[in-house]
């Protein structure tokens, strides 16, 4: 690969791994597993170690956590909460004691192993004894403030004896196994979405805007460390102790290791002990004892030096294959799913894997009755890793994938360099629920009482075909009586019926996301929304056929114009938006808020670098202004930029700016054109 194509490579996976940051952290709904991230992340930190051009402030490699949700207040660190270097094998971690051994300037230093928590980072603030503040990590220097949730949780305590002045405990929000289990059997109930492990579980349960929910939920505390200018702690098992004696949660499965020999004694105890154990870990901490030698070494921009998390390898198990089916997803996508011998893997059961596509599951040859490998993979997703040849049963034969839709027995179809297979019917039942799902769900509608269970139910009894007969529910109670229908009742009824009213109103961005253009998820429905302001100007678009004009939208490509053309070239989803919010002279059943005008574009289609170091903004922030304001924040300077805004220390870029003569201003020049506005 030459420089120019490692310099697309990491651009494509900065922009791959930003994203998957942004649903981890701020959405709790991890797209890739931890394996697949992380095999990504080093791939860029080896492009980054080779070419270290490559790396600017908006790498992956420089930042922590996410941009927090805007839902929330803001609360600034004491001190940055940093994440941590990953280890996966013994050498990874010889290193790592020998690079603290020569920051240290000594010949041995004392470990203490601590599990590595798969939750939530969290940062409680106590002044004298009360507590005062609780916010997630963020993005390392400002979190969420989520101060009234964790009032909620029994295991922080509120008030605390004999505490320094002013103290910050930080920590990790998990959920128990058996509570985690217990709140999905709850949510199943209730035909609602389940989490997809305890992690999810406990980051969306604390990260509630109602505490309320946060309280009827059952989260832990642990606890690690404590930040503060006042304590006298001379180790960190001294601090642990103290942690204990305040009252907080600590895990007991912590060791003081004196040695490297028995550093991994320890984690190999640990990972035999894992299944067993109540909350879930991936991964063993190794921590600097000597709290002054934790200050002497430091930290990076990212990572702290004295501390490292040795990563559990994915948990595994085998199982047979019981059956493999072939399911329909709302775009047409026909996806083979096994179903498994169930087996628990990680303290969580599992009894179905996707396949993935038609030439995933030839190429890799599973069969039903196949004895198999079963991975949980950065212990979220359930995958096949292969098949045991030898004990595959003599009259086996091929998975032979379907001609024709298993629902409406429709031809399938696979367009040229696709690799999904499609049942192209748009009138295919399994198709018209997932879509109902879609429409329904949290980022769209968000109608409660109307999770994938209800749907299909209510589906199956003719009271829903399509979106627009939601909205006409309550009117034909009358004749269908859902209040004496198995599983419902009068109050179930009522409640699914205010909360269909409550979504009549909904945002432009929202309602495009809930139509299920393929291609146009959140990010995109958000950038098509700004662009329309209104519904009448989007629905003028697609009336007219005009989806061409989305190709004006930076970050909109052809791609997306074509999946957009092509869902509004159907007629039956043209008319199913008409009935919805209506055509202009004729209302629908639902109203559409104007998306908000954005800031005015002082800096539309300019170039702006920043160097050097600033008082008033971060670097992460000069970015969000400058691309906020219409502009583009790039790491180099060409005769192609626009402007340089240099700040204190500004180096090689303001003199390349100065040659090249290039126009340059500073910090305030910068802020008082945006104040202008």
């Amino acid at each position: 690969m030459n420089y120019s194509d490692k310099k697309k490579r990491h651009a494509e996976l900065s922009n791959l791994l930003n994203a998957y940051a942004k649903q981890y952290y701020i959405f709790d709904d991890p797209s890739v597993s931890d394996s697949e991230y992380d095999l990504m992340y080093n791939e860029l930190m080896e492009m980054e170690k080779e070419f270290p051009e490559l790396k600017s402030s908006t790498s992956p490699s420089q930042k922590v956590g996410a941009k927090i949700s805007r839902d929330f207040k803001k609360i600034s660190h004491s001190r940055p909460m940093l994440s941590l270097e990953n280890a996966y094998n013994e050498d990874d971690i010889a290193n790592f004691i020998d690079r603290v051994k020569k920051l240290s300037s000594l010949e041995n230093v004392d470990l203490v192993l601590e599990p590595k928590l798969d939750g939530l980072s969290l940062s409680i603030v106590y002044e004298n004894g009360r507590l005062v503040s609780a916010s997630t990590r963020g993005d390392g220097f400002v979190g969420e403030d989520v101060t009234q949730n964790i009032l909620t949780v029994g295991s922080v305590p509120q008030k605390i004896e004999h505490s320094p002045a002013k103290m910050d405990v930080r920590g990790e929000i998990v959920m128990m196994k058996s509570d985690f289990q217990e709140l999905n059997r709850q949510r199943e109930q209730n035909g609602e979405k389940l989490f997809a492990n305890p992690r999810n579980a406990a980051a969306g349960s604390l990260r509630q805007l109602d505490s309320r929910i946060t309280a009827s939920r059952k989260l832990t505390f642990f606890s690690y460390a404590i930040v503060s200018d006042e304590a006298d702690f001379i180790c960190q098992m001294d601090a642990l102790a103290a942690l204990k004696n305040f009252g907080f949660i600590v895990s007991d499965r912590v060791a003081l290791c004196r040695n490297q020999s028995e550093a991994f004694e320890f984690y190999r105890k640990i990972e035999e002990e894992r299944a067993e154990l109540e909350y879930d870990i991936d991964g063993i901490v190794y921590k600097v004892n000597d709290l002054s030698v934790q200050k002497k070494i430091g930290e990076s921009t990212k990572f702290p030096r004295h501390s490292i998390a040795y990563k559990f390898p994915a948990e595994k198990a085998q199982t047979t294959v019981l059956n493999i089916i072939t399911q329909v997803g709302r775009t047409g996508n026909i996806t083979p799913v096994a179903e498994l011998k169930p087996v628990t893997i990680g303290g969580v059961v599992v009894s179905r894997a996707t396949l993935h596509n038609k030439d995933e599951v030839e190429k890799r040859d599973i069969r039903v009755g196949d004895r198999v490998v079963l991975q949980r993979a950065g212990d979220v997703i359930p995958q096949i890793l292969y098949p045991i040849l030898t004990e595959r049963p003599a009259n086996s034969i091929p998975f032979e994938f379907p001609m024709t839709c298993p629902y409406c027995g429709s031809a399938l179809a696979r367009e040229e360099n696709e690799v999904a297979v499609k049942c192209v019917n748009l009138n295919c039942e399994a198709q018209l629920v997932e879509r109902l799902i879609h429409f329904a769900s949290k980022p769209a509608f968000n109608i409660d009482g109307l999770g994938e269970q209800n749907i299909k139910f209510l589906f199956e009894k003719g009271a829903v075909k399509s979106p627009v007969d939601l909205f006409y529910m309550e009117d034909r109670n009358k004749e269908l009586h859902l209040e004496d229908w198995d599983g419902w009742g009068k109050q179930s009824v009522e409640n699914l019926f205010k909360s269909i009213n409550a979504a009549r109103q909904i945002s432009l961005d929202r309602f495009i996301y809930s139509l299920g253009i393929p291609q146009v998820g959140r990010a995109a429905s958000k950038l098509i929304a700004n662009f329309f302001r209104t519904y009448i100007n989007f629905f003028n678009c697609i009336k007219n056929r005009e989806g061409a004009r989305l190709g004006e939208i930076r970050g909109i490509g052809p791609s997306i114009v074509n999946d957009f053309n092509g869902f509004f070239s159907n007629e039956n989803n043209l008319n199913i938006v008409r009935e919805l919010c209506g055509d202009g002279v004729s209302g629908g059943v639902v109203e559409i808020s104007e998306s908000k005008t954005p800031a005015a574009e002082v800096f539309s289609g300019q170039s702006i670098v920043f160097t050097g170091s600033f008082e008033k903004f971060s670097r992460e922030k000069a970015k969000e202004l400058a691309e906020k304001f219409g502009g583009r924040a790039t790491s180099s300077v060409s005769a192609k930029t626009s402007f340089v805004v240099a700040g204190e220390n500004a180096g090689q870029k303001l003199d390349q700016a100065k040659k090249l003569g290039v126009k340059i201003i500073s910090e305030d020049d910068f802020l008082k054109i945006i104040e202008k506005i």
